[in-house]
């Protein structure tokens, strides 16, 4: 179907005047029969236009937002100082970029009102850092009963890719699904909202997100609803990291200058310059931050973390794990580096796979994990707990 043809099942107006014109007919016919025919029809009508009136002031409310008024309240006493050890024991070796955002979130809560959003940090890094992982944690953390939004922003490569994300008008294909932005935040607007990998959609797209940014508006264009959001933003970028880390001294996650403000002004420079975004996008984040690639220890550290989540997830707790398992997953590390500790969790699934189907068939719940003189890693049960 054309973009702009006519919903699907609209009738055409010299069908409906044919229709009123024959129902005219027939009143007056019948009228003839019984003249309490057409004060019944009158009754009818005005029956039907109170129906209508009712309908239309029902749809107007729903146009408004459904979702009702934000309990800003609610959002004040957020306990987020609680969430703060949590998010560096899961995520290793980023404590300064989670320090920077819950202080700047706790802030914003305690402001919280209309027109005001929750925070709007943009991380960026090389891949595989965890900055998809953080924001997911911290939507956890924040709104554990609400699916966080998270938009894939590679698929956003095209202009029209704008409709997909704030709805297409009335009349276009899909409109009465809304948009993948607009909907599920105005059906729940207490949401964790991320935008993966901003550098890779159409620049349009990030015009359309100048008003939510902004004001914590949501408005969508399928429905013509509009409702004030308590979303907290998140943006990733793999863009602009050799300029970042040319302002980071000395070299390492997270780190920034001293002045703040002074930070997010050079930051903002550089990423104007080196990976293409608007200035004026730019200017939308409250707070940028640098995730940059992890030393060795924290790379083991990650490593205890996925061996200990991978095993869980068959039901089996490690209670020990020999170090040159840890020291052989961070050398390994090293030479896919560029591909970020996301490949560590795959090759500890591999270099494990054995050992999992080994202690699943024993029925162990907890094991030891060596290994043995020749190299190959060991696995014993150990049963009990409490030692």
């Amino acid at each position: 179907m054309d973009r702009g043809s006519p919903v699907k099942g609209q009738i055409h107006p010299f069908i409906l005047i044919s229709v009123v014109l024959s129902l005219s007919g027939a009143v007056i016919g019948l009228n003839r029969v019984s003249i309490w025919f057409a004060p019944a029809m009158l009754g009818v009508a005005l029956v039907g236009l109170g129906s209508v009136a009712v309908s239309t002031r029902r749809e107007e409310r729903r146009r408004r937002g459904a979702a009702g008024p934000i309990d800003y309240g609610r959002l004040m006493a957020t306990p987020v100082a609680q969430f703060i050890p949590w998010l560096k024991d899961n995520v290793r070796g980023h404590d300064r970029v989670i320090d920077a955002v819950m202080a700047e979130l706790e802030r914003n809560l305690r402001l919280a009102k209309p027109g005001r959003h929750l925070g709007a940090f943009l991380l960026v890094g090389p891949t595989g850092t965890g900055k998809t992982f953080l924001a997911q944690l911290l939507g956890q953390a924040l709104f554990p009963n609400v699916e966080p939004v998270i938009l894939r922003m590679n698929q956003y490569k095209h202009p029209d890719d704008v409709y997909t994300l704030i709805g297409p008008p009335p009349g276009m294909p899909g409109y009465e699904v809304g948009g993948t932005l607009t909907r599920p935040i105005l059906e729940h607007p207490y949401r964790l909202v991320l935008l993966d990998e901003l550098e890779k959609c159409h620049p349009d797209i990030h015009h359309c997100l100048y008003d939510i940014l902004d004001t914590a508006r949501c408005r969508e264009k399928s429905s013509g609803r509009t409702v004030d959001s308590g979303c907290l933003f998140f943006g990733t970028s793999n863009s602009g990291v050799e300029a970042l880390r040319a302002l980071c001294e000395p070299r390492g996650s997270g780190s920034t200058p001293p002045d703040a403000a002074r930070w997010l002004g050079r930051s903002r420079d550089a990423l104007a310059e080196a990976a293409g975004f608007d200035k004026a996008f730019l200017a939308r984040w409250s707070g940028i931050q640098f995730m940059d690639e992890l030393p060795p220890l924290h790379v083991a550290e990650v490593a205890c973390l996925q061996l200990a989540k991978h095993w869980r997830e068959y039901g089996i707790e490690v209670a020990y794990t020999a170090p040159e398992i840890i020291l052989r997953a961070v050398e390994r590390n090293e030479e896919f580096r560029a591909y970020g500790v996301r490949q560590l969790a795959s090759y500890l699934q591999t270099a494990t796979a054995d050992a999992i189907l080994q202690a699943r068939q024993t029925g162990a719940q907890q094991v030891t994990l060596g290994v043995s003189s020749d190299g190959a890693l060991t696995v014993a049960q150990r049963r009990d707990k409490s030692r």
